[in-house]
């Protein structure tokens, strides 16, 4: 429910810059050189960098969100994701020709925030309002960017035009709510540990609209990153 990275999440991406204006540049095909310097740049980018369009994305505040999903009404406000800095870089490939992107990385995060919730969850009726707290474990995210080049000042920009994604949560999913049910301890804690059981098919489930969130606010950085740096200052192309 949500949970969600995001995230992720996301994370979308440190898709960052090949070190954030790096002193030794990849070659952009080169996924032996970028792998790293994506490592690297990555905690640098996840705590913002104003001057070139990137806000503070550990700790990320997610804007206000709701959803309707698969019988369940649910809503987050003053919503955080926490972790993204620890992100590990699995792959990355740069495909010129084709103007892509793909970043494959994995995570542990942890989403807390005042939900509201009414409706079901998977075969079990839910309702409740008050705080949340959610722990992923290694959530594995594959993103895809695509781009445009434009010129400016005769050099080459990147611009980002969509993107897409494919998320796995693999090593566990741990939720915890108060005042489920108005509060009744008896049908709160089976609904937590039914949650806690259930993990697996409840993130998948649901996880879509969260890391949704999480993900536009990473490619509107990743989108200002490159509108600040042409391509030729932070690789070779």
């Amino acid at each position: 429910m949500v949970y969600l990275i995001l995230l992720l999440n996301v994370l979308l991406l440190g898709i960052a810059s090949c070190g954030v204006l790096p002193a030794d540049k990849c070659k952009l095909e080169d996924s032996s050189c970028m792998i790293p310097a994506f490592q690297k740049s990555l905690p640098i980018f996840m705590a913002g960098i104003p001057e070139y369009g990137v806000e503070v994305l550990d700790v990320m505040k997610l804007d206000d969100l709701k959803f309707e999903l698969a019988g369940l009404k649910f809503g987050l406000k003053d919503g955080t994701v926490k972790g993204l800095k620890n992100s590990i870089i699995d792959d990355v490939k740069w495909d010129v020709k084709n103007k892509k992107i793909n970043v494959a990385y994995h995570v542990d995060c942890s989403i807390k925030g005042h939900y509201t919730a009414a409706g079901r969850v998977l075969i079990l009726p839910i309702t409740g309002d008050g705080q949340m707290k959610l722990k992923l474990k290694n959530l594995n995210i594959k993103l895809i960017l695509t781009y445009d080049i434009e010129k400016k000042d005769g050099k080459d920009l990147v611009k980002p035009t969509s993107f897409k994604y494919e998320y796995e949560v693999i090593d566990g999913a741990h939720f915890d709510f108060t005042n489920l049910f108005n509060g009744n301890k008896e049908l709160s804690d089976a609904m937590i540990i039914f949650l806690n059981e259930n993990w697996k098919e409840i993130t998948k489930e649901f996880g879509g609209p969260m890391i949704e969130e999480s993900a536009k606010k990473v490619f509107k950085s990743i989108v200002g990153f490159f509108s600040k740096n042409p391509i030729g200052d932070i690789a070779h192309v």
